[in-house]
């Protein structure tokens, strides 16, 4: 069954483009106060997700920063020097199993860092979440309160490299020193998935710095909780005031039109001066063309991405500068790119409504480093960016067929994706007997596949982990390709989250392949067998080429972020040239952890 959900939209895209804590290439201990005790810098970090006790193991002195706590040394916060208001922090760290932390905006604000590994439902305590605010004279059970959950739960194992990108908004206060303005989170996404949008921060969360809330504040990682492991810590001021519009002029001309004619042709029926391009009313409700000109107001230097586009299939034209080519009408978006000094920089935009319609007005926003998006212009009553998602409802629909998009792009024109209700799902390529993603969170966004006149691709919605693309099955020892054409014989499905197929090649060899998503969620074991066949090959698992042995039968590929799981003790998966492969003769059986 597929459900209509409505979704959550806001005016903000994601600009990345990083400046490390002090402007630092290297992230150091040095940077921040109360640095001692628990913290150390070290060059390799890994564990044992199958391991109930909290611990990081590592090696050597380096980048990484590791919060170690023990008896001798208890676990301490660590405050940046650095102070910030508007930002965009990216944190890219690990959790022991089991571990607790936390990252406060500003010494205030805290985002949850938790083991949320395999949770199927999660709240404002888990991983990406929000925390609650506190307030001991409230009654026991509703001390806590404004949390907010993250939308899904879209975090990897323990031991693997997560990351948490967070573009948040500084609270604002008049100059006698009154807040004004909340905090906000404007977008967080965890492991590239979008966990908050728009939040609203109506004051600091529990164990908040002293001091209360202030313009700019520090970074701080909560450390006396459990071990963690920091890898990077960027932090890049929003700091550049967005140009303004001003000193608008128009003039509207009726006719249809889809290239700009000689201007002097023109007659307008109507003309004026407007504040913002908001107050505009073109006057007509048949077919028509508009010209708007005036000044924008740079207060900073920098390059700025104006990007505009007209509804229904309608035209525009935007020069900024002084002229240097002509103008022509386009249909779709249409971008200029300009490096602007400080001052007054001439525009001209043309707008043409070729056939009568209702919408009026356009959309116009500009972006830049270090600038929130600003959005100068929206077409009156109409979302025409995008529609409602259709979300696939797993409830009624566990496995679905569809057309799958590799990071390539290239195009799996037979595949299935199959769902679990633990949270974790994968897809399989029917022609090459390829498993080709798998991931934790949400399951499917069929929008593209129904939406209109549909194209058949479904897309994932949690955090993916691609594994093929689209490349064969089997591999010789020294890693070439076995080139066979497989028919699909069928599949069957085992379950919650079990499927196994059954292919023939040409040549006659049989093969069968179960997958089936762990009962706990943490991953999917597999099993593969071959029939007919008595020379030693190859299966390429996954992609990577750091490969950490973790215990007897398991492994870190630390560049896929996953766990690779033998079920034989003394099988060794190797590395080659397209990432991590095992031998296979007649039978293989294999777990993928994530």
């Amino acid at each position: 069954m597929l459900s209509n959900q409505k979704p959550v939209w806001m005016g903000v895209a994601l600009i990345f483009s990083v400046l490390s804590v002090q402007a630092q290439t290297k992230l150091q201990l040095s940077s921040f106060e109360n640095n001692r005790g628990s913290w150390s810098e070290v060059t390799k970090v890994w564990a044992d997700p199958l391991q109930p006790n909290q611990v990081l193991l590592s090696e050597g002195k380096g980048s990484i920063l590791l919060n170690a706590p023990d008896k001798k040394k208890p676990g301490t916060d660590i405050v940046s020097r650095e102070k910030f208001g508007d930002a965009e922090v990216t944190l890219v760290y690990m959790m022991a199993p089991g571990s607790n932390s936390g990252l406060y905006l500003q010494g205030q604000y805290e985002i949850q860092l938790l083991d949320s590994w395999s949770k199927a439902e999660v709240k404002a305590g888990d991983n990406g979440g929000i925390y609650e605010r506190w307030d001991e004279s409230k009654p026991d059970g509703q001390k806590g309160y404004q949390g907010y959950a993250p939308r899904q739960n879209a975090s990897k194992a323990p031991g693997v490299w997560q990351t948490l990108n967070v573009q948040f908004k500084a609270p604002r206060f008049s100059p006698s020193g009154d807040k004004i303005e909340n905090a906000r989170i404007v977008s967080a996404t965890l492991n590239g998935v979008t966990i908050h949008e728009d939040v609203e921060l109506f004051g600091p969360t529990r164990g908040a710095m002293a001091g209360g809330e202030v313009a700019e504040g520090p970074i701080r990682i909560q450390g006396d909780h459990g071990p963690i492991a920091i890898k990077s810590l960027e932090v890049k001021p929003f700091d550049r005031p967005a140009p303004e519009f001003k000193s608008i002029s128009y003039q509207v001309f009726p006719g249809s039109y889809t290239e700009l004619p000689n201007e002097s042709t023109l007659k307008a029926s109507s003309s004026g001066k407007i504040a913002s391009f908001d107050e505009f009313v073109a006057g007509l409700t048949t077919s028509s063309l508009s010209k708007f000109d005036g000044t924008i107001s740079v207060q900073k230097a920098g390059n700025y991405t104006f990007r505009m586009a007209v509804p229904s299939n309608g035209l525009g034209a935007i020069q900024i500068g002084d002229a240097s080519e002509p103008m022509q009408l386009r249909q779709g978006m249409i971008l200029a790119a300009k490096a602007l000094q400080p001052g007054e920089v001439p525009f001209v935009i043309w707008v043409s409504k070729p056939t009568d319609w209702t919408a009026q007005g356009f959309y116009l926003t500009a972006n830049s480093d270090a600038m929130w998006q600003k959005t100068y212009s929206e077409p009156a009553g109409m979302d025409f960016w995008a529609s409602d998602p259709i979300l696939v409802d797993t409830r009624e629909t566990p496995v679905l067929r569809s057309f799958i998009e590799l990071p390539n792009r290239q195009k799996v024109s037979h595949g299935i994706s199959v769902s679990s209700k633990s949270g974790s799902h994968f897809s399989y390529d029917l022609n090459t007997n390829q498993l080709l993603r798998v991931w934790r969170g949400g399951f499917l966004d069929a929008t593209p596949m129904w939406n209109d006149r549909g194209n058949g691709v479904s897309r994932p919605l949690g955090a993916v982990t691609d594994l093929s693309l689209n490349t064969p099955l089997l591999h010789n020892p020294d890693f070439s390709p076995v080139s066979k054409e497989w028919q699909a014989k069928g599949y069957q499905v085992l379950g919650d989250g079990g499927v196994s197929f059954s292919s023939k090649s040409a040549d006659g060899m049989e093969l069968k392949d179960q997958i089936q998503v762990k009962a706990d969620g943490k991953g999917i074991d597999r099993s593969v067998s071959l029939s007919g066949n008595s020379a030693p090959m190859m299966i390429r698992v996954a992609p990577g080429k750091i490969l950490t042995p973790v215990s007897d039968t398991l492994y870190w590929i630390e560049d896929s972020g996953l766990f690779l799981q033998m079920k034989v003790s003394g099988q060794k998966p190797q590395v080659g040239a397209e990432g991590i492969f095992l031998p296979i003769t007649s039978a293989l059986n294999y777990s993928l952890l994530f």
